[in-house]
């Protein structure tokens, strides 16, 4: 005689147990790319930030060309340049480099402004 009996089997459990820690595990290899993405865009907008700083220093100088370099916090290298063109424009550019876990990224702003 047979009986019907409610539950699980130890199949059923061992399924869900497997299930449960293939989510687990894909969800904390998320959250460390999440981490690794936003320390990325941290960097980025750090080198941004300067080159713009750079560039706004830059365009209430003189109208004379002049050239540079700094090293800065979190690894942040930045060279600028300056050139007076014939026509009385200047060419302003500030190349910023900086590292990340995939390596170095460089950052290019460029702007041209009156004498």
């Amino acid at each position: 005689m047979r009986t019907n009996r409610a539950g699980f089997t130890l199949l059923e459990v061992l399924i869900a147990l497997v299930l449960i820690a293939v989510g687990m595990l894909a969800l904390v290899g998320s959250t460390a790319v999440l981490v690794r993405q936003s320390t990325e865009i941290r960097a980025r907008s750090a080198a941004v930030r300067a080159a713009a700083n750079r560039l706004q220093r830059l365009g209430i100088a003189t109208c004379a060309p002049a050239s540079g370099n700094q090293t800065g916090a979190y690894g942040i290298h930045e060279r600028w340049t300056v050139e007076v063109r014939p026509d009385g424009v200047r060419d302003l550019c500030d190349s910023v480099t900086y590292t990340t876990s995939a390596g170095e990224r460089s950052v290019v702003l460029r702007t041209k402004l009156p004498c």
